[in-house]
């Protein structure tokens, strides 16, 4: 199965939808981390809850009150980010 390419769609700040997502590693109603095929990603609001999620298509819908939207870089990033963890 082809990965499906990443992106992020948001409908003003309270629905989000992605696709490209692999895993989801955190989540509450305050924060969702996102392992992506761009890097992990951190999302961050009030009274978040997921609506949808395929793990065979990689879509992931996000609903609630979104105040940040934060990638990190993929794993193996290097020395340098080790040393900074």
């Amino acid at each position: 199965m082809a990965e499906k390419e990443h992106s992020l769609t948001m409908n003003g700040r309270r629905d989000m939808s992605l696709t490209g997502i692999t895993d989801v590693k955190e989540f509450s109603e305050n924060k969702v981390i996102l392992k992506t095929q761009m890097g992990d990603m951190c999302i961050r609001g009030e009274k978040l809850t997921i609506s949808r999620l395929d793990t065979d298509t990689g879509i992931l819908s996000v609903k609630g009150e979104i105040n940040m939207i934060k990638y990190s870089s993929p794993a193996g990033g290097g020395i340098i980010e080790g040393l900074f963890k």
